[in-house]
């Protein structure tokens, strides 16, 4: 393809054989019409006109309706901050070492204690589940209360949980709610997920 813009001099003695096309482009639909008047010699060819509606140079494909939305951008924004707790929190086992940890329980036995509340799991890489370290005591056990505390917050979402344990929360004068927890103060951090419920409701 070859484009000559404004009215080369070239134009005039341009030799053109027989299978070439010859397009009139123009932003201006009045100029193609005034070609059409002033050319009354080209009376006998099919002749196409085109109108440029848009800049040549513009891309195809507008990005910008690709963007995510602030909404779109918020859920982003919480997988991140949720992620980011799992990491500072110590990161997450898998399922085989669960098991091992709970001295090699079956996987079904997992599963019960999932669907009860009493072990939380979040999506881990390729939607695997991933246990998050933090639940477990020195000696390996599950802390006590992961089900109350459950039942108590807004949402069963497990990042939520996540969430609700790592973080200093002020109703607990600072402290991470997992860490009460681990001292046997159940009923301080289920009462502190009750008030969170209420106060988002």
């Amino acid at each position: 393809m070859m484009v000559l813009e404004h009215k080369p001099a070239a134009l005039k003695s341009l030799a053109l054989p027989g299978d070439v096309q010859v397009a009139i482009v123009s932003r201006d639909a009045r100029a193609l019409q005034k070609v059409r008047e002033r050319n009354k010699q080209l009376g006998g060819y099919e002749l196409r006109f085109f109108a440029e509606a848009t800049n040549p140079k513009a891309p195809v494909v507008n990005k910008e309706v690709f963007a995510p939305d602030p909404r779109a951008l918020a859920v982003l924004e919480g997988v991140r901050i949720a992620q980011e707790d799992l990491r500072r929190s110590g990161g997450a086992y898998d399922l085989d070492q669960v098991r091992t940890l709970l001295r090699g329980i079956s996987r079904q036995a997992v599963d019960k204690r999932l669907q009860e509340g009493s072990l939380l799991a979040v999506p881990g890489p390729s939607n695997h589940r991933s246990f998050p370290t933090l639940q477990f005591n020195a000696d390996g056990t599950v802390v006590e209360g992961l089900k109350s505390v459950r039942e108590a917050l807004p949402t069963d979402n497990p990042w939520t949980m996540l969430n609700f344990l790592a973080q200093p929360d002020d109703r607990l004068g600072g402290r991470k709610p997992i860490d009460l927890l681990k001292e046997g103060k159940v009923e301080l951090v289920v009462e502190a997920a009750r008030r969170m419920a209420q106060q988002g409701a």
